[in-house]
């Protein structure tokens, strides 16, 4: 009977679970295949963010000169272009600009703002800047646009003179 049971063994014992298996990678393997071609393709369909290129503004910098000998330093009439573009170098409609800093306003006291056109530029006209004492001060330049975000990195110089 032990010889029997030993010559039956594994070897001639074909009703084990191993038919089963290439079934079961083979389902697996089907699974995994659609699961990365449906990531794939979702994945594809994201496209890169946007961003604000660069900013750039004329005059770049502001001479400022002291009228009274108080130690105010003001310039009037000052006319302002920025030109704003994305982060592939194309002009940038629609963004809005806004100047803050060294007391800039508008002729009639206001907020200094304006939005690009289609050449990625804003003409802002009629402003003015003050300065205390011989310290440089700063007009900063915010740029802002729906999905393109916020940027506030430049600046333009106000030097007393």
């Amino acid at each position: 009977m032990r010889g029997k049971r030993g010559k039956r063994g594994l070897r001639r014992d074909c009703s084990g679970g191993i038919e089963g298996l290439p079934l079961q990678l083979l389902i697996m393997v089907v699974v995994a295949g659609l699961g990365l071609t449906i990531i794939m393709g979702w994945m594809n369909s994201i496209s890169a963010p946007h961003s604000i290129g660069e900013v750039f503004a004329s005059p770049a910098e502001i001479f400022v000169h002291d009228e009274d000998k108080d130690g105010l330093y003001t310039k009037t009439g000052i006319v302002m272009t920025v030109t704003v573009t994305d982060q592939s170098g194309d002009r940038l409609e629609g963004a809005t600009v806004i100047l803050e800093g060294a007391n800039i306003k508008t002729k009639d006291g206001g907020p200094v703002r304006g939005v690009t056109d289609s050449h990625g530029q804003v003409v802002l006209t009629g402003l003015s800047v003050e300065s205390f004492g011989t310290k440089l001060s700063t007009v900063t330049v915010t740029v802002a646009k729906g999905d393109y975000g916020i940027d506030s990195s430049f600046e333009i110089p106000v030097i007393p003179s």
